[in-house]
């Protein structure tokens, strides 16, 4: 039986507020890393690094949280990684040193990839089509509070009550979600055939690979500026951290208008074309950040600069996220569901291993450069035709 229109829309709450929730887990956490490093005794890199550190584990498991979602049920396998989100945020408030710092980030995020994935794909069961990408750009919008709020409660957190209060904040906040799905009641599914071959299948699959591996890259580009931005805040233009966390209302306001545009045109214009849009505005906010370091601007001039590469390319990210990740999985006739998994996997395992890259990056010209070769090729991935550019059907 067809879920009721109650279900959908407890479902894509359920969705939204998890994906912002596991979203502030670094949003949340940015403003607050100068000051967590002075107290713990960690330098700048193991700072990097535990940003790093987290996405790459909140890519890892997604796919085994698709099968656990598959066997157990949805429900069940978004309430486990909820939990254990919970109780990594609440530990992270108790922090002593670097290494408990790291450990603790790496089962936040297992529990925040656990609870995204699940809650795309409780949204894929329900929704197809155009109205799947729709839907999905819905759940972009949940990125415009945790850019936007989450760093703005990071910033006024750590500069009045202390930095481990973001880390209650974030367990209280990943709370909600958890106690949403316990009253979610999903129809009845028959068991899925299961994914053996599901990868052959998918990696051969041409709008799927592209799609996928769009949208990592763009996801790559976004990480790799937040994993700077604090420092480059802090150390090079001399701000504290509210009002580095105030900027967080500019990044929110630029996803919000990026999702809300993907809502209104994906009928007419088609989600691949949107995807090139997208890469296309991500390239030049990349542009727009290199001139600030390849011309040494002055600060006066280099902050303005800088928030607007960083404002265009969230924007751009805004356009291209929901639209790859829609149609990566959109034609699929069976086994969607679990190759929203798979695509969680491609896309959050590019940005975990940019994140990696963007520490051992010397300066911030080659840093700027490299994202904008990031995005540059990301333009010519999405360039060539393909048979679904048509507007998706409503």
């Amino acid at each position: 039986m067809p879920a009721s229109a109650a279900t959908r829309r407890a479902v894509v709450t359920t969705a939204c507020v998890a994906v912002a929730v596991a979203q502030m887990a670094t949003t949340i956490y940015l403003p607050s890393m100068p000051a967590l490093g002075t107290d713990i005794g960690a330098g700048d890199g193991v700072l990097q690094l535990s940003v790093a550190v987290f996405v790459v584990f909140a890519a890892l498991p997604v796919v085994a949280w698709g099968r656990a979602a598959e066997r157990f049920g949805r429900v069940p396998a978004f309430v486990a990684a909820g939990l254990l989100f919970v109780l990594a945020s609440a530990g992270l408030a108790l922090i002593t040193n670097a290494s408990e710092l790291l450990g603790l980030r790496v089962v936040q995020a297992i529990g925040a990839g656990g609870i995204a994935v699940v809650g795309r794909m409780m949204i894929k069961d329900l929704f197809t089509g155009a109205e799947l990408a729709r839907q999905l750009a819905l759940l972009s919008m949940a990125f415009v509070v945790a850019l936007g709020g989450g760093q703005v409660i990071g910033g006024i957190v750590t500069s009045t009550v202390g930095w481990r209060y973001g880390f209650v904040v974030l367990a209280v906040l990943a709370a909600v979600p958890v106690a949403f799905a316990l009253r979610i009641s999903l129809p009845r599914r028959e068991p899925g055939p299961g994914d053996k071959g599901t990868a052959r299948r998918l990696f051969t699959d041409r709008v799927f690979v592209v799609s996928a591996v769009a949208g990592g890259i763009g996801f790559a580009v976004i990480v790799m500026i937040q994993q700077k931005s604090a420092f480059i805040f802090t150390d090079r233009f001399a701000l504290s951290p509210w009002v580095f966390g105030l900027f967080g209302v500019l990044y929110g306001a630029a996803y919000l208008g990026g999702a809300t545009y993907v809502r209104q045109r994906v009928r007419q214009v088609g989600a691949h074309a949107m995807m090139r849009q997208g890469a296309a505005i991500m390239l030049a906010g990349c542009v727009l950040i290199t001139v600030v370091w390849a011309f040494d601007l002055p600060r006066a001039i280099a902050l303005p600069v800088f928030l607007a590469g960083y404002v265009t390319t969230t924007f751009g990210q805004a356009t291209l996220f929901p639209n790859s990740a829609a149609h990566a999985v959109s034609h699929l006739a069976t086994g969607a569901a679990i190759a929203v998994s798979w695509c969680a996997l491609v896309q959050q395992g590019l940005a975990g291993i940019a994140s990696l890259a963007g520490p051992t990056l010397s300066g911030l010209l080659a840093w700027s450069i490299a994202i904008t070769l990031l995005a540059a090729a990301n333009v010519l991935v999405v360039a060539a035709p393909e048979k679904t550019d048509a507007p998706s059907p409503t």
